[in-house]
């Protein structure tokens, strides 16, 4: 009887050939070991289908749009919660758009902030190059590497070298090898940051398509599409307050999304206010079905009257939250804030008056993730779908 070659030794062989390679549920080539916040959950949950999750960090991330609509708001928030979580950030502007004033005013740390201007399609490819294998040869001696996001602002306005030494030489056709150097550029860098656990967030400009159907494509040809993991388009209309622009109301669309369904999301950026963290989840708060009944609403000065621990105590103080009756409320254990919330509020929460900065309470954030968000946000796995033609099937046989 010939001898059994099994799966498990076909794939210990091909292990010894392959740097990477092996079952999924041991490769850490591609695993997310963790995500970055962008200082908003709701586009928390739009990236990632959780209010909790965020940039993957070792996959590209695109926020792209014309100008005036975020794109660079957004990648600055972004930092300053990738830095809260260790990473050092390595920051290409093609845009010239930030100075340490812009970044001392975001509360980024200008230490751990690499400033790189850059031109050139080309300068960009060396420069990113060079830094990762700087990286991967640190880690191959088994050194401990720094944490490091990589950002550039933007994409679109790299320009090729063809198109400088054009224009250095009088010349004024159009470069039409651009799009070619970028997508060879992603090519190369795809498997290279998901090696090195390197997220990459990069902006990029949007253009609408001259035809019948108007259509808004990102610049870069094909390369960033194929290439980014997330991409995000985003469009602005003003906020007024009376007769004054006190912001932007930005509307974002996932245009790819290998994480969560492409759901559209709105949020404030204010001028004043900047963006807070908790505006957009008024859509999804339902008091009757977030259970934030699971705990019962007491004054927070009957603290110190409840039956439990000091430690328990302190937990309860860090519950506490003002409502819109403008009294100070805590959650204990029990079913009672139903009626209260009921009468108190309705069904649904004003965002302005109880998601302050001050914070609501993370277990309440983490049932509304599992009971209203996650359902939103990430796709089905097609059970019911299943049974659903099973049954038809069935109905059919028995026609």
């Amino acid at each position: 009887m010939a001898k059994e070659f099994t799966f498990e030794e076909l794939n210990k062989s091909l292990s010894k050939h392959s740097l990477y390679g092996d079952t999924i549920d041991k490769s850490t080539f591609s695993k997310i070991d963790e995500f970055i916040g962008t200082g908003n959950y709701l586009l928390n949950a739009c990236l990632s289908g959780s209010l909790f999750g965020g940039i993957p960090n070792n996959r590209s991330v695109c926020f792209a749009g014309p100008s005036g609509t975020g794109k660079t708001y957004l990648l600055l928030n972004v930092i300053k919660q990738a830095q809260k979580q260790g990473y050092q950030i390595i920051f290409y502007d093609s845009e010239t758009a930030v100075d340490i004033d812009v970044i001392n005013k975001f509360g980024i740390d200008p230490t751990k902030f690499r400033y790189e201007p850059c031109n050139t399609i080309q300068e960009f490819r060396t420069s990113i190059t060079n830094l990762i294998n700087i990286i991967n040869e640190q880690k191959r001696k088994g050194a401990d590497t720094p944490k490091i996001m990589v950002c550039l602002d933007s994409l679109g306005n790299l320009a090729s070298q063809k198109e400088i030494d054009d224009a250095m030489s009088g010349s004024d056709k159009a470069d039409m090898t651009r799009a070619k150097t970028i997508k060879s550029l992603f090519r190369i860098l795809g498997t290279q940051l998901a090696e090195s656990k390197i997220p990459f967030v990069f902006t990029n400009h949007t253009y609408s398509g001259q035809s019948f159907i108007p259509v808004v494509t990102a610049g870069g040809g094909t390369g960033p599409e194929y290439f980014a993991s997330i991409i995000l388009f985003l469009r602005k209309a003003q906020l007024k307050e009376g007769n004054e622009k006190a912001g932007i109301v930005v509307t974002a669309t996932p245009n790819k999304n290998r994480f969560a369904k492409p759901t559209p999301i709105k949020f404030i950026i204010h001028f004043d206010k900047g963006m807070n963290s908790y505006i957009g989840l008024e859509n999804y708060i339902s008091w009757a079905n977030c259970a934030i009944a699971k705990g019962n609403l007491i004054y927070s000065k009957d603290i110190e009257k409840q039956k439990v621990s000091d430690k328990e105590k302190e937990k309860l103080q860090e519950t506490v939250f003002t409502a819109p009756d403008g009294k100070e409320y805590a959650f204990v254990q029990n079913d009672k804030a139903r009626k209260w919330i009921s009468r108190t509020l309705g069904e649904s929460i004003d965002v302005q008056q109880l998601f302050s900065s001050t914070g609501f309470p993370k277990e309440v954030l983490i049932q509304l993730d599992d009971v209203a968000i996650k359902p939103a946000f990430n796709y089905g796995v097609g059970e019911n779908l299943t049974e659903e033609l099973e049954s038809i099937i069935e109905s059919n046989d028995e026609e």
